[in-house]
């Protein structure tokens, strides 16, 4: 199970970055818009994606393999999870309700520490979301110093 205090960071408005790879094991990289933790044992989590990115799309479908990285933009502070597609869905209106929720919280962040435009950012936000349901095996501490690559405590696998 995965301590209150990852969860809690992990569904708020990070950045997240995933990557995903082929069944040849090439590699690609895309932004999550959103993560919602479904608990279970092994801990699961409803991760949003664009629905415009194919690659991204058929990498989950087809090898399973993914990993996210939330990125706190004021800390750096960040923590990867890695694991297993589970299913693939599209996005329903509560979906899209945390995505719009995710969007604030990050893109507020990113002005409050950069002074950048919430209006600059908007060409990043994906066409539509897709539902991605994963079950975690690996959870790591990622924030920049020597900790960094850390097993967190309480992870799964």
């Amino acid at each position: 199970m995965l301590a209150p205090e990852t969860v809690t960071f992990l569904e708020g408005g990070s950045s997240l970055i995933v990557a995903t790879a082929s069944t040849t094991g090439e590699p690609h990289a895309t932004r999550g818009w959103g993560v919602t933790f479904l608990g279970g044992d092994p801990p699961e989590v409803r991760l949003l994606l664009g629905s415009d990115d194919p690659t991204c799309l058929e990498h989950a479908a087809t090898s399973a393999r993914i990993a996210v990285t939330g990125a706190d933009v004021k800390t750096l502070h960040s923590v990867q999870f890695k694991g297993l597609v589970a299913e693939i869905e599209p996005a329903t209106d509560d979906d899209r309700a945390r995505a719009g929720r995710f969007l604030d919280d990050f893109f507020g962040a990113v002005e409050q520490i950069d002074g950048t435009p919430r209006e600059l950012m908007e060409h990043l936000v994906p066409v539509g979301f897709v539902a991605c349901r994963v079950r975690i095996t690996e959870v790591y501490d990622q924030t920049p110093g020597p900790a960094a690559g850390a097993s967190i405590p309480g992870r799964a696998s």
